[in-house]
Parts: C-alpha cells; structure tokens; sequence
C-alpha cells in the first residue's frame, strides 16, 4: 500500500491548519504527521489533531477542516493544565498502581506510539494495540496495563504519570534439588511454574525525573509475586528486556541474566545454483505451529530433567509464535496489502526423526529503502531435535543449519528487511556456523533487548536459558 496519497492528503490538511495556527497565534509553529516517520518534536495532541485532518481532508468541505479541534478536549488525562506543579511526589501515599480505563489505553498508546509504533501510523497503531489484546497470549486476562495515578483524582481526568503491560508466561524451573513441601527433595525435577513478562514502561516526558517510573516498577515488583497465581501455580519472578542498558533496572530489582548476544547474517537472494542437496525442506506454516511447539516442549522438559543445572526458561509454546506473527500480519497488511504466510522452515522429512526446524517473525521498523537497514527478520527459536550429536551427526546439522540461514536470509530480501538475527545462539550453533560459508557475525548487546529477571523463588537464581526472541515482548 502506497503512503504517498496519505502524505499529500495530511499535507493539505496541514495547510489549512497552519493558516489558521497562524492568524491565531504566529509564535506557535505546526507540522504535519507522515506515517513513515517518526516524530518527537511535537506533543500527541498536536499529532492527533493532524489525523483528524487527515480523516477530514477526504471531506471536500474546507469548513469542517477549519472548524475541528486542535487539541484534545479540556477533560483529556494530560493536557497542561498546572500539572507539573501540581503533581504529588513519588513517594506520595496518594499515588497507587491501577488499570487504565479504555480511553486512557488509547492515550497511552499515543504516547508511546513514537518509540514503538515502528512503521504504523498513528491511527494503525491504536489499531494494532487493540488487536494485540485478542492474540491468544494476550487474551482472556493474560495481559494486563497498569498505570500510575494520584487515587484522589476520577479516572479518565488523572494523569497517566508512568505506564506498563505485563503477560501472565507458563516457565519451566530445573532444579538438581527440587523441594516439594518441607521436607522431601526431589533430584532433577522440572516444574510447571509461573513468570510473568513486563513490557511498554513508558514515562511521560514531562513527567521524567520525578521518580514515577521507579515507584511503578517496585509496586509493581511485589504485585506480580501473587498476580493471577491460581490454585497450586506458583510465581518464581518476572523478566523484562531493557533498551537503556543494565543499571536501571538492576537497582530495581530486575538483575541481567542469559546470554544477550545475537547472530547477525545480511539478507541475500537464494543463489539458483544451492539447493539442500537432498535434504527435504519444507515451509513452516501457522498450522504447523501446535505440533512443532509440543514437540519442542517434550524435548526442552526432557533436556532440562538429565542437564543437572538449576535453570529456568519461558516455555516456547505456540501462543508466544503467534503473538510475534500477529504483530508482522498486521504490519503487512495495513502497510505492505500483502500476506505473510511463510512463518518459518523445516528440514528432515515432516514425520521423521532428527529434524530441524526454525520459527521466524519479520519486523518493520520503517518504511522505505532506508528504512531496510533497520528492517529485521528476527528467527524466534531454532530446534534440533538432536543437540548431542556424534562426529557422524556435525556434517549433517551443519548443512541444515546452512539450510535454515540461507532460507530465512531469502525471505528476509524478499520482503525487503536488511538483516537476519538469531537470538541466543547455543555453542553448537556457534560451533557449527563456523564451517558454513555464511557471512555473518556475532554481537553482545549492552544496551538494547536486555533480559532481567526479578526472582522470587528459593535459592540461588538459577541460569536463564533459551533467551531467544520468542520471549521478547
């Protein structure tokens, strides 16, 4: 879908806008809202003012342009009015952790539509917010948005002073000495337990520095202990990913933990001239999900059960897949008018034994050829269903490594994206890629995608494992 009709139609828009901006106040300077970029130089009010015109502007009546509201009504959560004056302190016993109602979902989601909202324009991202809390993982009371507020004040007319989203995640714990009761040890047992996901802290800009953020984040901290924990579940912690390194959130509690490195291969056409030298490929499809993930979770318990380490994991079921998926069916299309039906590769013969497979999710960080540097295919998770192989087995997975990179490097050109990453790679993976003809490199984030895990469980915090990308939110 081209953008070009919605940048001439906002332009318009703008225009008339601007010339009425101006008689009334010729200090005050406006912009238009381009879908394909972000802004951060004006307010969210003045960049929903912009696509209300925009909606308008198909309306051949310049009156009704002129005649619509350039800011949010009086009522609106977090307009100017002496707030910042006003505000409690963030150690006031009046601020306390709570639900956003409907509209002040849609403001948030407008707040943080310039650092997250990627290539979706601003009303395709309250769309996709709102879609995103259908998705199996999301649904049914799985996510939940907490907000920040002075408890004095009626919702809806509070400000939104800091602002997050948490997924209700099914984890497995391995523990060399598990103790079930008071008493009794149990040697090598894996358990069902529960984490729960943290995503979207956003603070307001003109609410930074106050301490908001912080006093949300340990509230926060000691609600999850007990949040949506059922009959016999139990919580062990909760996980988040920091994009501002790993100081922050380790003074809050949240320490770094796994292995936050990544492969990186370039996208490139599949030379006509490869082929998988008669090893069966096949495409992953969304119908294909439930059977590979149960397959993986069998082999994952199984693992953890016989590798004698205390480790702790996000179970990689079909619901986190499809969570990712339904981010890039969105994005393409609203943005791109196509479908993606392609959600990963698998080689081996579908109902043989010692396949390998991978899941993967496209991200559109832009739109553009200057946005493909950016543009990713992220691999969500690779399998091998035999990850202890004998000399005879390394050539084999070798080649089926070689298979799956140069497959999602292929469908990473064809849909315009400028980089594959792998997430997590094992020490076999690293092993091998070495002896495939792949350009690639490996690189150790310090500052984006942090995993950082606040334990409540006994003991020691045991190693964070399979730190792929399907656990992201």
């Amino acid at each position: 879908m081209s953008l070009v009709p919605h940048y001439r139609a906002i332009r318009t828009a703008a225009a008339a806008l601007i010339y009425v901006r101006r008689r009334a106040r010729d200090a005050e300077k406006t912009a238009f809202y381009h879908p394909a970029k972000k802004s951060t130089n004006y307010k969210p009010c003045e960049r929903l003012s912009i696509v209300r015109l925009y909606l308008l502007s198909r309306v051949p009546t310049l009156s009704l342009v002129l005649a619509m509201p350039s800011t949010f009504p009086t009522s609106d959560t977090n307009t100017d009015t002496a707030a910042n004056t006003d505000l409690p302190p963030s150690n006031s016993p009046s601020l306390h952790l709570t639900h956003p109602t409907p509209a002040e979902c849609q403001h948030i989601w407008t707040l943080i539509h310039p650092s997250w909202g990627d290539s979706l324009s601003l009303p395709d991202f309250l769309s996709e917010s709102a879609h995103l809390l259908t998705v199996p993982l999301a649904r049914d009371g799985n996510m939940t948005l907490w907000i920040l507020v002075d408890k004095n004040l009626p919702p809806d007319q509070r400000p939104t002073l800091a602002s997050c989203e948490t997924f209700k995640k099914k984890g497995l714990l391995a523990r060399k000495d598990a103790r079930v009761g008071a008493e009794v040890e149990v040697e090598g047992e894996v358990q069902d337990v529960v984490l729960h996901g943290i995503a979207s802290v956003y603070c307001d800009p003109k609410y930074r520095g106050r301490g908001y953020a912080q006093r949300m984040m340990r509230e926060l901290g000691e609600v999850l202990r007990n949040w949506q924990v059922g009959d016999g579940e139990r919580c062990v912690g909760s996980v988040l990913y920091s994009d501002i390194g790993k100081g922050y959130y380790a003074k809050l509690g949240w320490m770094p933990v796994g292995c936050n490195t990544h492969l990186e291969f370039p996208a490139r056409k599949r030379d006509e001239r490869e082929s998988s030298d008669g090893d069966h490929e096949s495409i992953v499809l969304d119908a294909d999900l439930d059977e590979l993930c149960k397959r993986d979770e069998n082999l994952v318990r199984q693992r953890l059960a016989e590798n004698g380490k205390n480790a702790l994991m996000v179970i990689p079921d079909a619901d986190h897949m499809r969570w990712h998926h339904a981010k890039e069916d969105f994005v393409c299309g609203r943005i791109l008018d196509k479908e993606c039906p392609f959600k990963g590769v698998l080689v081996g013969e579908w109902e043989g034994k010692d396949r390998f497979w991978a899941f993967w999710a496209r991200r559109f960080y832009g739109v553009g050829e200057t946005a493909r540097r950016e543009n990713t295919l992220y691999i969500l998770r690779l399998v091998f269903e035999k990850d202890d192989p004998g000399k005879e087995d390394m050539e084999k997975m070798r080649k089926a490594l070689k298979i799956i990179v140069q497959a999602a490097q292929a469908e990473a050109d064809y849909w315009g994206l400028g980089t594959v990453k792998l997430w997590d790679p094992s020490p076999l993976v690293l092993e091998l890629i070495k002896g495939i003809d792949v350009e690639y490199r490996l690189v150790e984030r310090e500052q984006e995608c942090i995993a950082s895990l606040m334990w409540h469980g006994d003991g020691d915090v045991p190693e964070w494992v399979a730190n792929e990308k399907y656990a992201w939110l």
